[in-house]
């Protein structure tokens, strides 16, 4: 018999199977994890022959009483950055009866981690709202599905198990004006390299604009009334930024409301008060939003004037009647 290792043949060889070049080569690199090895195998006499190939992951193929030609070995479920190797061995039993022999080696390709794209928006960005999606593109390279994870230091989170390529997200919600927030990317191929890809990135919130104060709030209601008696009002305003806001109220006669809400802006609200005596009032009111700027004072004048029953009115009348000299004095102190 004879052995032959490589490509290297020696004189013997050219009296047996000749083996030609294999597809991949020997010794190649960077292959794939699923293909078809081959090599032409001839006898010189064009004697029929046996031949075998076998990988070192097991499998193989073989032929009995076979022609020239070439012969092909179908391999699978291969392992990444893999050294493998491939004997061959060719017999003519019929003819000279001895064996041509030889190995050959090839290597799989590298399993690359997942590989990330340009983030949105992008690495160091500034002025960045409160509430806005956070996204990158992430891609497995052979096609695995892979796991993801980001995260940001207001401490949001979202990833996936079984990710296929594609653009991966993460809401963000909350965030506080003029903040620095740093985003953290991890993807790991787990059935493939094993291996991870992890980066970080950065991007800065807006300023917080400036806050203008709601607009001077109007007030409707009765302009006439009589002491004691309740009176309704109502009042509203708008607030530039939409925030919520509060009343002010002072009734002229030395007593106010307190703040009074919240109510939202542009939201109608309604407040009763009494006077107790006869007058003119200045009814002032005045808005506050929930950052505490306040507007100017929106104004109503009201008027009190004395105001009795029918039947107390109709006692002075006949006491006037009766007593005409008094009744100059007497109406004059009651301002009837």
């Amino acid at each position: 018999g004879l052995y032959v290792g490589g490509d290297a043949f020696d004189r013997e060889r050219r009296q047996h199977r000749v083996f030609g070049t294999p597809s991949p080569a020997n010794c190649s690199t960077n292959q794939t994890l699923s293909f078809t090895w081959s090599i032409p195998i001839n006898d010189p006499e064009g004697d029929l022959f046996d031949w075998t190939i076998e990988c070192s992951n097991g499998q193989s193929s073989n032929g009995t009483d076979d022609t020239n030609g070439t012969k092909t070995l179908a391999l699978s479920g291969l392992s990444y950055s893999t050294i493998y190797t491939v004997w061959v061995n060719a017999t003519d039993p019929d003819g000279s009866g001895n064996y041509t022999r030889a190995w050959y080696t090839f290597t799989t390709k590298v399993n690359l981690p997942p590989v990330f794209g340009s983030s949105n928006p992008a690495n160091n960005s500034k002025a960045q709202p409160l509430s806005f999606t956070w996204s990158i593109p992430i891609s497995d390279p052979e096609g695995d599905l892979f796991f993801w994870m980001i995260q940001c230091s207001n401490g949001q989170t979202n990833s996936t198990t079984g990710a296929t390529n594609g653009t991966k997200t993460l809401p963000l919600s909350g965030l506080t004006y003029s903040t620095p927030y740093k985003v953290w990317v991890n993807a790991r191929d787990p059935d493939g390299s094993g291996e991870y890809t992890k980066a970080w990135y950065t991007f800065t919130t807006q300023e917080e604009p400036p806050n203008n104060p709601p607009n001077k709030p109007e007030i409707t209601g009765p302009t006439t009334g009589k002491p004691n008696v309740e009176l309704e009002y109502t009042f509203l305003t708008i607030d530039p930024e939409d925030d919520d806001v509060f009343y002010y109220i002072e009734w002229g006669d030395g007593t106010n409301s307190g703040w009074l809400g919240s109510y939202a802006s542009g939201e109608e609200g309604t407040a009763t008060h009494s006077w107790e005596k006869k007058g003119d009032y200045t009814i002032r009111i005045k808005a506050k939003d929930t950052s505490g700027a306040e507007s100017s004072w929106g104004i109503l004048s009201i008027t009190i004037p004395y105001s009795y029953d029918l039947p107390f009115m109709q006692f002075w009348i006949r006491l006037f009647e009766r007593f005409p000299n008094a009744s100059l004095i007497l109406r004059h102190f009651m301002g009837y």
